[in-house]
């Protein structure tokens, strides 16, 4: 399996630093230090902006830090002795999520500069209420769509952390932050964690209410996690969904059952990628998981396309005023897709609606002898900075409501996160994150890796 221990770096992929101890824990490690009084939240803190002044001119992970607010608050914590679980957790807010205390500017900052929202969006009043310290908004996408943006892979800056919810991702993935809160409509948690090396997960359909936030798709659009673990993916959703099924301390096992997919896109992927796709079978095989290939109906082959149909006719209703009152300022990117959107007639979207949902039931049936479903999470390593990256292998769970989530288990010939996507059954998202633990023990993590 290709990993950065057996690869030559290219010129261009100059080796980060590696972060300071405090600064590379995770959050379930940072609570229990917390706990056991070897922590304490400034230092906690101090060591995750440190961070983002040493690495974000480069990166260009946050568009905004609020480092006054974040200390003042750590200090408070310190003196007076924590309440909340959750105290103290440094955390990032993707800049399309409404802050009332800090402005957001939606990915457009030439159109919305210096946006200031009169209130919190549910998510972030519910982040404050939990006790997380929010550090700052991270960098979106242009458009907060599939068009480059200024960040930049933390890995390599010459090459791309993805699309929108990039910032949140490369700042994860590079130990400024061990949290952040992403979306996604098509691929923008799992993607931009896949190339930055970072875990994703994207739950069920308002399995958290998207409030308050940038919509593009209102069939699509959901909230969820990036972190450096699936435990503090499951410590996330359990704080901000109420929900003891999301339970980090059940013992692990090695006896589940996770069938392969590979759809019609597996010959676009990229010769590493299918190599470490492989390796990881034959490791999750050998440690005693049942792996079985799945032969899914040939509808599923058609949802990438349905997908884009939806989200290009919601998008370009979502965005009408934007191309009728800032068209100067759109990227002809932008235009050409809203354009296309609005040539999407109600029939073709309705249409695509009734198509994912025959997919939805056929699932069911599909995967009713496996765990989870399994696949690569992109077509490979992370593209020059100019593009995005493909979005193949994920969009098809935005459109079917599937929880989904990426695992960093690789790198590839030059240094860059190899990601390894399971899938789950809709609303059973605990279920999935589980398994997922119980498959990052047994194939490992480079999140932790510089």
């Amino acid at each position: 399996m290709p990993t950065s221990d057996t690869i030559d770096r290219p010129a261009s992929a100059v080796r980060r630093s590696a972060p300071g101890t405090i600064a590379a824990l995770t959050a379930t490690e940072g609570l229990a230090a917390l706990a056991q009084g070897s922590l304490t939240c400034e230092a906690w803190a101090r060591a995750c902006l440190d961070r983002i002044d040493e690495r974000n001119a480069g990166v260009q992970a946050w568009v905004r830090v609020d480092a006054d607010g974040a200390l003042a608050r750590a200090r408070e914590w310190d003196r007076h002795g924590r309440r909340r679980l959750l105290d103290g957790v440094p955390l990032g807010i993707k800049d399309t999520i409404d802050t009332a205390d800090m402005p957001t500017e939606l990915g457009d900052p030439e159109i919305f500069p210096g946006r200031q929202p009169d209130a919190d969006a549910p998510v972030v009043t519910q982040a404050h209420a939990l006790g997380f310290n929010v550090l700052g908004k991270n960098t979106v996408s242009r458009h907060a769509i599939m068009l480059p943006g200024p960040a930049r892979n933390p890995h390599d800056l010459s090459r791309t952390p993805a699309a929108s919810s990039a910032g949140s991702a490369a700042a994860v993935a590079d130990f400024m932050t061990p949290l952040s809160i992403g979306t996604q409509t098509a691929g923008s948690i799992l993607r931009p964690s896949a190339f930055c090396g970072a875990v994703g997960f994207k739950p069920t359909l308002d399995a958290i209410p998207y409030v308050g936030i940038r919509r593009y798709s209102r069939v699509l659009d959901v909230i969820g996690p990036i972190t450096r673990s699936v435990d503090d993916a499951a410590l996330f959703m359990r704080a901000f969904t109420g929900d003891p099924r999301y339970d980090a301390t059940l013992p692990l096992r090695t006896d589940f059952r996770a069938g392969v997919w590979r759809p019609k896109d597996w010959a676009d992927a990229e010769p590493c990628m299918r190599e470490s796709f492989e390796a990881n079978l034959r490791a999750l095989s050998a440690a005693g998981v049942t792996v079985k290939e799945l032969e899914m109906p040939a509808a599923f082959d058609t949802m990438g396309e349905a997908q884009d149909v939806i989200m290009a006719y919601d998008l370009a209703r979502e965005y009408a005023a934007i191309k009728r009152d800032h068209a100067a300022l759109c990227d002809p990117g932008l235009i050409d897709y809203l354009t296309m959107g609005e040539g999407v007639s109600a029939a073709d979207y309705a249409g695509a609606l009734d198509s994912a949902d025959a997919c939805r039931r056929a699932f069911y049936d599909a995967a009713r002898e496996v765990d989870a479903v399994v696949m690569p999470s992109t077509l490979g390593e992370a593209p020059p900075a100019s593009s995005t990256g493909s979005s193949a292998f994920i969009r098809i769970w935005s459109l079917l409501h599937n929880p989904s989530i990426t695992l960093p288990v690789a790198r590839g010939p030059h240094g860059l996160p190899l990601g390894f996507q399971m899938v789950g059954f809709v609303k059973e998202d605990a279920r999935l994150l589980y398994w997922a633990r119980c498959a990052e023990r047994i194939l490992g993590s480079t999140a932790h890796r510089a």
